[in-house]
This record gives structure tokens, C-alpha cells and sequence, in this order.
């Protein structure tokens, strides 16, 4: 089987059949074993969780130099 790097900046269609997630975008398509994935969620949400705090910051620092300069 050969591998390939998909990038799903969105996706546009999700569903579950025979033990399997599925998530589909204009780049393909990847499927999941859920009972495997199931193990890896936390870290994926970890992952997520730590980088969405990140970026509220580069906000909050964005507006912080905005309101600065107005002063």
C-alpha cells in the first residue's frame, strides 16, 4: 500500500460504517479504525486544545499592540 500526505484544511463530509470513520475532503479521503482511534483522542484534543490556547494569545498580544498605538 503506497502512503500519501493529505491535507484536510476542511472537511466536507464525515461518516462511521463497519467500524470505520471516515472523513473526506477536495484532497481525498483518510479512514480510521475507531477502536484504535478511540486510544489516540486525548492527545488529539491535547494537541488541539494547546494550540488554540496559542493562537488566543497571538490575538490577545495583536490587540494589545493595537490598542497601544492608539494611545
Amino acid at each position: 500500500m503506497s502512503k500519501k500526505h493529505i491535507y484536510f484544511h476542511d472537511i466536507e463530509t464525515i461518516y462511521a460504517s463497519n467500524g470505520e470513520l471516515h472523513l473526506h475532503s477536495v484532497n481525498g479521503e483518510v479512514t480510521f479504525n475507531m477502536d484504535t482511534l478511540v486510544d489516540d483522542l486525548p492527545i488529539i484534543i491535547d494537541y488541539c486544545i494547546k494550540n488554540i490556547d496559542k493562537r488566543k494569545e497571538q490575538i490577545y498580544s495583536e490587540m494589545e499592540k493595537l490598542k497601544n498605538e492608539e494611545q
